[in-house]
């Protein structure tokens, strides 16, 4: 074996020695060849790259076992694709960071995706040439680290008060070196700044920290030079005001919102909780939760509401809570309050029940007044007490309004009121006070007849429960069987019918009301009227030639039958009573008899009238009217005592009273108007300024004094005349107003009346119609006019009638104007009947003379439009026409 061992040894030499024999013929040795060349070779990381591996040898095919050798000397694995499924993010081939590709002559590549960091090193391409020669060659990669940001966020958020790192985490090879910039500034190590490797830190960080931050990187072996902007904000954890109450009160049945008010940077989210049950009310039934506010709103609140809330307040750097507690209050609820009964004198107890959270104050009000009754006893009446007994565990109030010695004042509706922070309750009730009958509403005492007329008396009795009434006459005599006499009603208002057929029913009735507590009694005298006595006394108090005023004393009456009227009858001395006039007055002043004759003698008599009847005539007096006579003195009617005062400054309305006439008419008034100043205490005139107005029309009691000088006191003097003179003036003083005034035109005469007005403005709205309407028929062919003018036109009219209205110049729609608009053309329509038909004979007149008839007549049938189509022929002879017109309808055989 061991022969054998060695001559197989021997035969690989000389294999081997044939073999190199050749290659040291030629001068070469084989080797392998790394591309790029260079036994070093400097990458940045994230580049990719491919390093080759080429065989230099005679016969590439004889190299076998071609690897790369990581730095780790483990062999790189050759390419295998990892196909990913079409499901997932980024579906197709998926290649490994580093692998082998071995390509034609066995020529090996070596392949980085992307250089990284970690596969810096020495790689190694090896293989087997002709089964006994070992090839190797070795290249390393030096990778390049550019600056890199590996921990460096742009925007980052330190805690007020709180130190606070900013980040910036630099990685390079060559190693860097890193400074701050604040806003532009370098920032250098002191007590707030600290700079370290990786980090800028800021002690007890301040709102004012808030700004740009630079971190810069260089690396001075390559000149690298990376700056990275980082905005710092600095945030504020939550806080909650602390004038939050920590109580809340919410009513029963209302919405409610609860505030919860939070700071902080950025702005805090707000949450509820309530604590009883951990319940988030974000999402819970009938609450709402505005997390931006703050605010937990409740819909339709209910007692279970009640109880203690949480509300946190969170934020990117912290969170803040606040407990509340919440009490719902329950409105007022009247629960008991019944009507009470008490006798007049006794005491009465009016119980009021209110349920409530927290218990209600319970008070009363009498319907009657407007303010409630005040706890304790009344200021205005200590008999009224009221008190209040409450039971918080119940969440009841029971309230007492005690009255002492009840009156029958105290009857009446009462209202109880509960009230408390969640509103009130109303209700009514009565308190009833009985009493024994009352005739205090009862004013009648006595009640009048005469003449047997039918009389009714009544009574009224006032009491709880009602009173029963009978009646007795004087004597305490019954009336029962008495026809003349009848009751009707028992109570509480009775009243007696009585026919007072003789005097013994003029006598005094007496009204009984009884019921439970007592019995009352009240007395009508029935008396029988009559009619007033006479005038006492009449005396003539003021004359003129027309008119009396007299002063009279009406005779004494009972209060109830007062006298109404006073009628005076008067007749001139030759006539007799039956020829007198009468005048009725009233009762009171004046008495003005008026219309009477002047200078002539009077006889006057009077009589007093009341509801009985006119009394009889006395108090007879004779006066004689004096003479005509100038009018009686006017009196000027002022608003003031001693003159007055104008609310213009240049005109004065004057007006005053009609005088009495004295037998003639009035015909006019004068007025004299002067300007007058004060004088040492006396008014002094100014003649010059005199001026006169006259007042002609009748009836006329005032007028405008016009033209007057402003701030100027003025003297008035008014006379009245008639035929035989003017009358004594009637003066008085005015003042016109300072100051410079529009003058207000007085129209003095009558008024166009309002019918007349509305006439004008119909009339002028008509013409204006009627023109727009031939504007339009001119203009636009369109209007009324037209629309009359082109139906006219539209009736068809014969081509022989129109050539025989162009032959006689004349021409207008036959047959359909009527005969009054032919007379207006100048054309005599007359009726031929001659010929047994009804036709009309058409002459045209000339200028010169209307009778004298054309020569040429034309005779035509009148027809009615109805809307058929006619054929019309003509026949003319040189003096006359004849025009036969023939109907087609859509029934005619034609």
């Amino acid at each position: 074996m061991a022969a054998q061992d060695h001559q197989a040894a021997l035969a690989a030499v000389f294999s081997a020695l044939l073999f190199f024999f050749p290659l040291l013929a030629h001068g070469e040795e084989p080797s392998l060849e790394i591309l790029p060349s260079g036994d070093t070779q400097t990458k940045p990381i994230g580049s990719s790259i491919i390093m080759t591996c080429k065989p230099k040898v005679e016969d590439t095919k004889l190299i076998k076992d071609m690897q790369w050798l990581n730095p780790q000397n483990r062999v790189i694995d050759p390419l295998k694709l990892v196909v990913l499924p079409i499901e997932s993010t980024f579906p197709g081939q998926l290649k490994p960071p580093m692998y082998t590709e071995l390509h034609q002559d066995n020529i090996l590549s070596l392949y980085f995706n992307s250089l990284q960091e970690e596969q810096a090193g020495k790689y190694t391409c090896r293989g087997t040439y002709a089964n006994s020669i070992y090839l190797n060659k070795s290249v390393t990669i030096d990778t390049i680290v550019a600056i890199t940001w590996d921990n460096a966020p742009e925007n980052q958020y330190p805690i007020l008060g709180e130190d606070f790192a900013i980040q910036c985490k630099v990685r390079a090879r060559p190693s860097p070196l890193v400074d701050w910039l604040y806003n532009g500034e370098l920032i250098k190590t002191n007590d707030r700044y600290v700079i370290d490797k990786n980090a800028l830190t800021i002690r007890n960080v301040q709102k004012s920290d808030d700004g740009v931050y630079t971190c810069r990187a260089s690396v001075l072996t390559t000149g690298e030079l990376k700056e990275r902007t980082i905005h710092v904000e600095v945030h504020v954890r939550p806080t909650l005001e602390e004038d939050h109450p920590t109580m809340v009160d919410i009513i029963e049945g209302e919405d409610a919102s609860i505030q919860c008010k939070a700071h902080g940077k950025p702005q805090p989210s707000i949450s509820w909780v309530k604590l009883l049950n951990q319940q988030n009310l974000s999402d819970a039934d009938r609450f709402g939760v505005n997390p931006t506010t703050g605010v937990l709103t409740i819909t339709n609140v209910n007692r279970e509401d009640s109880g203690k809330y949480q509300c946190t307040a969170t934020n990117a750097v912290g969170s803040a809570t606040m407990n509340i507690t919440v009490n719902v209050i329950v409105k007022p609820k009247i629960i008991d309050f019944q009507n009470g009964t008490v006798v007049e004198s006794k005491e009465a107890t009016i119980v009021c029940k209110a349920f409530g959270r927290p218990p209600p104050e319970v008070t009363f009000r009498k319907h009657t007044s407007q303010k409630p009754y005040e706890k304790g006893a009344q200021p205005d009446d200590d008999r009224i007490i009221l008190t209040n007994s409450q039971d918080d565990t119940k969440w009841e109030t029971v309230g007492t309004l005690t009255i002492h010695e009840s009156m029958r004042s105290n009857d009446g509706l009462y209202e109880c009121i509960a009230q408390n922070a969640g509103g009130e309750d109303r209700r009514n009730g009565h308190l009833t006070v009985e009493f024994p009958p009352s005739f205090a509403s009862m004013t009648n005492k006595t009640v009048w007849s005469w003449e047997q007329r039918p009389v009714n008396i009544s009574c009224i009795a006032e009491s709880i429960p009602n009173a029963t009434i009978r009646w007795t006459s004087h004597g305490d005599k019954q009336i029962d069987n008495d026809a003349m006499i009848k009751q009707l009603g028992t109570g509480p208002l009775s009243t007696l019918m009585i026919v007072p057929l003789d005097r013994r029913y003029y006598t005094t009735y007496k009204c009984i009301a009884s019921n439970v507590h007592g019995t009352r009694e009240h007395t009508i005298e029935l008396q029988e009227a009559t009619k007033p006595g006479d005038v006492q006394q009449s005396k003539m108090i003021e004359i003129t030639a027309t008119t009396i005023r007299f002063e009279l004393v009406p005779p004494t009456t009972h209060p109830e039958l007062p006298v109404r009227a006073i009628t005076v009858q008067y007749k001139e001395d030759t006539q007799t009573w039956s020829e007198a006039r009468n005048q009725t007055w009233s009762a009171e002043p004046p008495y003005v008899l008026e219309g009477l004759k002047p200078q002539t003698a009077y006889e006057f008599r009077f009589a007093a009238q009341n509801e009985v009847g006119l009394g009889n005539w006395g108090a007879l007096y004779r006066e004689v009217t004096p003479t005509r006579t100038f009018p009686n003195q006017p009196k000027i009617i002022s608003k003031k005592t001693e003159y007055d005062l104008s609310a213009f400054n240049n005109q004065y309305e004057l007006s005053w009273v009609a005088p009495a006439d004295n037998g003639e008419p009035i015909d006019m008034y004068e007025i004299k108007f002067c300007q007058i100043r004060r004088v040492a205490g006396e008014w002094q005139m100014l003649e010059s300024s005199c001026r006169t107005d006259e007042v002609k029309t009748q009836g006329r009691t005032r007028h405008w004094l016009k033209n007057l000088v402003s701030d100027t006191f003025y003297k008035v003097e008014l006379r009245a005349h008639n035929k035989i003179g003017f009358s004594q003036p009637g003066t008085s003083k005015f003042k016109t107003a300072r100051g410079i005034d529009t003058t207000v035109v007085h129209h003095q005469g009558p008024l166009i009346s309002s019918a007349a007005i509305i006439g004008i403005v119909i009339a002028v709205l008509f013409i204006i119609i009627i023109l727009i309407d031939v504007i339009c028929c001119c203009a636009n062919k369109t209007g009324i006019i037209y629309y009359v003018c082109e139906r006219s036109r539209r009736k068809p009219v014969d081509e022989d009638d129109a050539k025989l209205g162009s032959l006689y110049g004349w021409r207008f729609p036959l047959p359909y104007c009527d005969l009054k608009m032919a007379n207006v053309a100048g054309v005599t329509a007359i009726e031929d009947s001659g010929s047994g038909k009804n036709t009309i004979r058409l002459v045209k007149h000339t200028a010169i003379d209307e009778k004298e008839p054309l020569k040429e007549e034309k005779k035509i049938t009148p027809i009615i439009d109805s809307g058929l189509r006619r054929e019309t022929s003509i026949t003319f002879d040189g003096k006359r026409s004849v025009s036969k017109t023939g109907f087609v309808g859509k029934d005619s055989a034609v």
